[in-house]
């Protein structure tokens, strides 16, 4: 009896799945200084129901502090703490807003954030009430990504692929909504005197990264099933991924320039990483979609352009954070190369297609394909609280207090 060897696995490996789907794990945001606003309204909101939702907020945002600084970051509390407050910090400041003439402070009222996105973040301060509202939607944003990465590490990624686009939803509606409201109005209100996350440019950037990071979970979905995936779905779908992580890159060199330089440099190593990745897996994918068409001469010289793509990524040195990836690196660079001799050999011995030396253009990929879409996001509808001035009115030397409140109200919104 003659022994026959074993057909080569010519699957895609696991290490494309891995690489493919690598993404940042950005930290929260920190709250570094506690408010009380039971004690700041004691004197205008007396009224129970309105005492009752002060003690309330007091307490809704004492938690989302423990949550904000826990050792070990759980995103879905961060999460469920910041949506438990958020209707506390906008009904208080509705309630500014309609009665300007009554609201006014026992105490000052002092926000202070550091970014969860900065590499060295320093703290930000603000008494707008507003400011407090716009990073309780970061910590939504921020904490919906950090349950997507914890999503992917677990291998859910079509669980992860949907927190993304919910992480994606909250800084669209920041970008294109509430901060333009804000900013649009303040007349002291800066990018560059807010942490970087609650900059327009890069709300409307990190829509763009969460989406396609969003769609990394989309394509490893597909990939971890078994059987012989849609190689031309794939193909575009990265070539979507490819598009978002340059458009990331633009908004944030056009509309976030200041902010760029508050990131860690690994993360924008970590980011043009995902580009070269993305780049071969199109063209990987495009090849073999090729190849089960039966053009095998396109499909060598197209998995010949993966494989430079990949090879031109160059190896890591001890020192990098992406040192953990290189031994999946390596994996597919060998991967791609064992395929390509496959090819060579069973076309100049079986199918004897001509190679093009360059491949042509008009046989690329038409269009990308975007399969995520952010998820909606909307802040809860509320009812203005009652402020009430006493028959006697306040003393006199509260009228800094008040004429803060005023001008902390001048920098809040009309929306």
């Amino acid at each position: 009896m003659s022994y026959e060897p074993p057909e080569p696995n010519l699957g895609h490996p696991d290490s494309a799945i891995r690489l493919g789907s690598a993404v940042h794990r950005f930290r929260v945001p920190t709250m570094t200084k506690t408010v009380s606003f039971e004690r700041s309204f004691k004197t205008v909101g007396k009224d129970p129901r309105t005492r009752t939702v002060l003690l309330k907020a007091d307490a809704n945002r004492k938690q989302l502090h423990e949550a904000l600084d826990a050792k070990t970051i759980s995103g879905e509390r961060v999460c469920n703490e910041a949506a438990r407050y958020l209707p506390n910090i906008h009904q208080i400041l509705l309630s500014c807003k309609f009665q300007p003439e009554v609201a006014r402070l026992d105490q000052r009222l002092v926000f202070e954030w550091k970014s969860g996105v900065e590499k060295d973040p320093v703290p930000f301060s603000s008494e707008a009430l507003m400011y407090d509202m716009v990073m309780c939607c970061v910590c939504q944003g921020l904490g919906h990504a950090a349950t997507a990465t914890e999503s992917s590490v677990a291998g859910e990624f079509a669980a992860a692929s949907r927190q993304y686009a919910a992480a994606a939803g909250v800084f669209d509606f920041l970008a294109k909504d509430h901060l333009p409201k804000w900013i649009a109005k303040g007349n002291d209100v800066k990018p560059e005197n807010l942490p970087s996350e609650a900059s327009i440019g890069a709300s409307k950037a990190f829509a763009e990264l969460l989406l396609a990071n969003g769609q990394q979970m989309a394509v490893a979905t597909v990939l971890i099933k078994p059987g012989t995936p849609n190689y031309s779905l794939l193909a575009k779908l990265c070539l979507g991924i490819l598009e978002r992580l340059d458009s990331f890159y633009s908004i944030m060199r056009k509309e976030a320039s200041q902010q760029i330089e508050r990131f860690d440099k690994n993360f924008f190593a970590l980011l043009t990483f995902q580009q070269g990745i993305q780049k071969s897996l199109s063209k990987y994918f495009h090849s073999r979609a090729l190849w089960d068409s039966q053009d095998f001469g396109l499909a060598i010289a197209l998995l010949d352009e993966a494989k430079a793509a990949l090879n031109g990524i160059v190896d890591f040195d001890k020192k990098s954070p992406l040192k953990p990836l290189q031994k999946d690196l390596t994996d597919l660079k060998a991967h791609m190369t064992f395929l390509l001799k496959h090819w060579e050999h069973d076309n100049s011995s079986v199918y004897f297609e001509n190679v093009p030396k360059k491949f042509p253009e008009e046989k690329r990929l038409a269009a990308s394909l975007q399969l995520t879409k952010v998820t909606p996001y909307t802040l809860e509808d509320v009812e203005p609280l009652a402020l009430i001035m006493p028959d006697g009115g306040m003393k006199r030397s509260d009228s800094d207090l008040a004429r803060q409140l005023q001008e902390s109200l001048n920098a809040g919104f009309d929306g």
